[in-house]
């Protein structure tokens, strides 16, 4: 997978990918210099990042198979996002966004109008088709998830949970399950989230309020001897699962064998619905 980061934030996330062997790294951000990295000409405003965006078309063509665009909602230069995404898309034959939703609260009035529409707009992509998927991360709710951390080193800690997190999400897709119950999500949910489930507690952490999903999928990972051993996990997974089914939403899970002494649990859910949306729905059904 080629990893594409946008911004500080956005470069940050994509380099701490580059820990991990399937990914490849390139970053787009105002006086960067390096390997795979590419200097966008620093603007005064988001408009203007926009207008003035070059083309890197012959510079990116090596971008091209699945790609993963990583950025964060806030900063002028997400005013260049979809012109770039647009070029990206040439060469790609699945490109998909990791968004990083700021603290709202902190934002000036410009920058939350900034950030609502940069989100909405990537949404409506998704939805449509001519993106992949929206992974959606919300700043706020990924502290809660992880507990409290120092100042130093603060976004390190919240960079390494979101790329961990994707990462053995994308291992469990690439890997046979020693059995699961899996149902492709819907052709139009492609609003997603990951997160995290305390397998002793059941308790789930998920990284952005995704309202009105229609998919949820469960990846435990379990060692071997666990699974030759335990007889009474199989109960415990599947009436969790059975805890979870609802009107109008699939759950499925899977279950991995792996080489850690310790149980864990990834998921990820899927909506169809722009999330600034929910608000004026009125709990109708949106198809």
């Amino acid at each position: 997978m080629k990893v594409v980061g946008l911004g500080k934030a956005g470069c940050a996330i994509a380099d701490a990918f580059s820990k991990f062997a399937p990914y490849e790294v390139y970053k787009f951000d105002t006086g960067i210099k390096g390997p795979n990295c590419f200097h966008v000409t620093k603007r005064k405003n988001h408009e203007e990042y926009e207008a003035k965006f070059p083309s890197y078309k012959k510079k990116i063509k090596n971008i091209s198979g699945e790609v993963l665009f990583v950025m964060a909602g806030s900063g002028d230069i997400t005013g260049c996002c979809l012109r770039l995404l647009e070029q990206l898309a040439e060469a790609a034959t699945s490109l998909s966004v990791l968004y990083i939703q700021p603290d709202l609260s902190l934002l000036s009035e410009s920058e939350t109008t900034q950030e609502k529409i940069v989100s909405n707009v990537l949404q409506e992509y998704a939805r449509s088709g001519r993106l992949e998927r929206m992974y959606m991360v919300s700043n706020n709710e990924l502290e809660k998830c992880i507990g409290e951390v120092p100042i130093m080193g603060y976004y390190d800690a919240l960079n390494q949970a979101i790329v961990n997190t994707f990462h053995m999400l994308n291992v469990f897709k690439n890997s046979e399950a020693v059995l699961g119950t899996f149902t492709e999500p819907m052709e139009i949910s492609r609003i997603s989230t990951m997160g995290v489930l305390d397998i002793e507690n059941n308790k789930e952490k998920w990284f952005f309020d995704l309202h009105m999903p229609r998919d949820v999928v469960y990846y435990y990972g379990i060692s071997k001897e666990i699974l030759e051993t335990d007889n009474t996990l199989f109960k415990q997974i599947t009436t969790f699962v059975k805890s979870k089914l609802q009107d109008n939403v699939n759950v499925s899970y899977g279950v991995y064998e792996t080489n850690y002494e310790q149980k864990y649990c990834y998921c990820i859910k899927h909506s169809s619905v722009v999330q600034s949306y929910v608000e004026l729905l009125d709990d109708q059904e949106i198809s």
